[in-house]
C-alpha cells in the first residue's frame, strides 16, 4: 500500500517540468513590461534619424542649397525628448509602492501598461512638440511603474532555486525589446515612405506588444506572498499550488506558506511599514546597497553606448552606407545573447561573483576603448579596436550587472517595505540614467574618448564596492535573508510578545472580588486591597 501511494518517479519528472515551465511562463509574460522598455529605446533612437521626423519637430530645416540641415534648436529638442521620458519613469518609479501594496504585483503591473499605452497613443498622435514632451512623458511614468514592480512580482512568485535566473529574465527582455525595435524601425527606414506616417507608425508599434501584454497578465496569478500580506490566506495557498504545480494540500506547497506566513505575522507585529522604516537599522543598509548598485549600474555607460552607439562608429572614422546601422544591430544582438549565460550563472556561482567579474572585466573594455579610440585619430583603421572592445563590453555587462542588480533589489527587502525599498533603488537607476544621458554628450564633446575612462574607473570602484560591502544572497528564501542582513526586528518583536504572554500567564490572579473594584475616579479600593 506505501509503495502504491508514492508518486512514481514519471509522476515526480512530469510535475517538475510542469512547475519550471508554468514558472518561466510567468517570468516571460510579467517581463513583458522589460521589453516595452527596451523597445522605447530602440525606437527613439532611429526616429531621431528619420528626416520625416527632424522636419516635423523643427530639429532639421532645408537651407539655401537645398540640404537638410539642423536648426539651432536641434540639440535641445532632442535632449528634452530623452531627459523628459527618463523623468517620468523616475516619477512612476517613487509612486509605485503605492498601488503595489494596495491592488497588488500584478494588477500594479497592468495599470502601468496601460499608462504606458496612454503615453505611446500621445506620442503617435503628436501635433506638436508640447504633445510629443506630453507622451514621453506619461510613458515614462508606465515604463517606470513596471520597471519597479515586475522584478518585485517575479521574486514573490520564484522558487528559492530558480528566482535569480527568473528575475534576470526581466533584463533579457529589455535586450530583446531593443533588438526587436531596431529591426522593425531599420525596415520602416528603409521601405516605408518618407513622410509623417512613417514616425508616426513607427511610435504607433509600442502599441502591439503593449495590449499583448495586458492580456498575457490576465493569465498569471496574483503574488501569493502579497495576498497572504493582505489576509487573504486562502487565495495565497491556492496561488502557490499553481505556481509550485502541487496539489494544494502537498506537504511541500504547506511547508513553504507557513513560513511565508510565519514571516509576514512577525513582519506585522512590527508594525506598518512608513518611509521612515526605511533609515531602520538592519534595513537602512539594504536601501544603501539597492540605491548604489542601480547608481553603478548606470555609471557603467551601458545607456550612453545604446543611445549613443552610432555616433561613436561615426567618431572613429568608420563611417559608409549603413555602417552605423549595422554597428547597433550587431551591439543589441550581442546584448541578447550574451545575456542569456547570465541566467545560468546567477545561480551557479552567486549574485556577488557575477558583479565582481563584471566590474573587472568592464573596467579593462572601457580602458582599451579609451586607448584604441584615441590611437585611431592618426591611425584610423585601429578603430576597429575600439569597436571589439565595445562588443566586449556589452559582453561583461550583459550577463552580470545587466540582469543580477534586477535580481538583487528585488530580493533583499523584507516584505513590508519590499515595495518601498525596491520603489526607491529603481528611481536612484532612472535618477542615474537621467543625468549621465544629459551629461554623457557633453563629456564626449569635450574630451573625447577619454569619456571612457570614466566608465572605467567606476568599474573599478564597484568592483571594490561589491567586493567589501555586498553579501551572498543565493540560495536563500527571502523570508530567510533577514538573517543573511542582520535584521532582527521581526524576531524580536515575536520574542516580546511571547516573553509578555508567558509572564502574563505566570501571574496571581486574585479570586476576591473586592480586590479588583474599581473607585470612580479610576483607583483601587483601598479598603478592598486591606482586606
Amino acid at each position: 500500500i506505501y509503495q502504491s501511494n508514492r508518486p512514481t518517479q514519471h509522476q515526480l519528472l512530469s510535475t517538475m517540468v510542469k512547475f519550471q515551465f508554468y514558472n518561466w511562463f510567468i517570468a516571460f509574460t510579467s517581463a513583458l513590461g522589460g521589453f516595452l522598455f527596451g523597445y522605447e529605446i530602440g525606437i527613439i533612437n532611429q526616429v531621431f534619424t528619420m528626416d520625416s521626423f527632424n522636419l516635423f519637430f523643427g530639429l532639421k530645416t532645408y537651407n539655401s542649397n537645398g540640404q537638410l540641415a539642423p536648426t539651432p534648436e536641434e540639440a535641445d529638442i532632442t535632449g528634452w525628448v530623452t531627459f523628459i521620458f527618463l523623468i517620468g519613469a523616475a516619477a512612476g518609479a517613487a509612486v509605485v509602492s503605492y498601488p503595489a501594496d494596495r491592488i497588488g504585483r500584478r494588477w500594479t503591473t497592468q495599470l502601468g501598461g496601460v499608462v504606458f499605452i496612454v503615453g505611446a497613443v500621445f506620442q503617435t498622435a503628436s501635433n506638436g512638440i508640447a504633445l510629443l514632451y506630453a507622451g514621453r512623458f506619461v510613458a515614462g511614468v508606465g515604463i517606470g511603474v513596471m520597471s519597479t514592480v515586475v522584478p518585485l512580482y517575479i521574486s514573490e512568485t520564484s522558487a528559492t532555486e530558480i528566482r535569480g535566473r527568473l528575475v534576470a529574465i526581466y533584463q533579457l527582455m529589455i535586450t530583446i525589446g531593443i533588438f526587436i525595435a531596431s529591426c522593425v524601425n531599420s525596415l520602416i527606414i528603409a521601405f516605408y515612405k518618407k513622410d509623417d506616417s512613417e514616425w508616426r507608425l513607427a511610435f504607433g508599434m509600442q502599441l502591439v506588444p503593449a495590449v499583448i501584454m495586458l492580456g498575457a497578465l490576465c493569465a498569471i496569478p496574483l503574488s501569493p506572498r502579497w495576498l497572504v500580506s493582505r489576509d487573504r490566506d486562502e487565495d495565497g495557498k491556492k496561488a502557490l499550488a499553481r505556481l509550485r504545480s502541487l496539489p494544494i494540500d502537498d506537504a511541500k506547497v504547506k511547508d513553504e506558506f507557513d513560513e511565508i506566513k510565519k514571516a509576514i505575522e512577525e513582519e506585522k507585529k512590527v508594525g506598518e511599514a512608513g518611509w521612515l522604516e526605511l533609515t531602520k537599522k538592519g534595513i537602512r543598509f539594504r536601501i544603501f546597497l539597492g540605491v548604489m548598485l542601480q547608481f553603478f549600474q548606470q555609471w557603467t555607460g551601458i545607456n550612453v553606448i545604446l543611445y549613443y552607439g552610432s555616433s561613436l562608429f561615426d567618431a572613429l572614422g568608420l563611417q559608409g552606407a549603413g555602417g552605423s546601422v549595422a554597428f547597433v544591430l550587431v551591439n543589441n544582438a550581442i546584448n541578447i545573447l550574451a545575456t542569456l549565460p547570465g541566467l545560468y550563472l546567477i545561480e551557479k556561482f552567486g549574485r556577488r561573483w557575477l558583479m565582481i567579474v563584471g566590474g573587472i572585466g568592464i573596467a579593462i573594455s572601457h580602458i582599451l576603448v579609451t586607448v584604441f579610440g584615441e590611437v585611431s585619430r592618426v591611425n584610423q583603421p585601429v578603430g576597429w579596436g575600439a569597436i571589439v572592445f565595445i562588443f566586449f563590453f556589452i559582453i561583461f555587462f550583459a550577463f552580470t550587472w545587466g540582469p543580477v542588480v534586477w535580481s538583487y533589489q528585488s530580493e533583499i527587502f523584507p516584505m513590508r517595505i519590499r515595495s518601498k525599498g525596491t520603489s526607491l533603488s529603481t528611481v536612484s537607476n532612472w535618477a542615474t540614467n537621467a543625468v549621465v544621458s544629459k551629461v554623457a554628450p557633453l563629456i564626449l564633446q569635450s574630451i573625447s574618448f577619454y569619456t571612457y575612462l570614466i566608465f572605467g574607473g567606476f568599474g573599478v570602484i564597484m568592483t571594490i564596492f561589491v567586493i567589501v560591502l555586498v553579501p551572498e544572497t543565493k540560495g536563500k528564501t527571502l523570508e530567510e535573508l533577514d538573517e543573511v542582513f542582520g535584521d532582527k526586528s521581526s524576531k524580536e518583536a515575536t520574542e516580546l510578545q511571547e516573553v509578555q504572554v508567558d509572564d502574563a500567564s505566570k501571574a496571581p490572579v486574585s479570586t476576591t472580588p473586592q480586590a479588583s473594584a474599581v473607585s470612580d475616579d479610576g483607583q483601587s479600593d483601598r479598603s478592598s486591597n486591606a482586606q
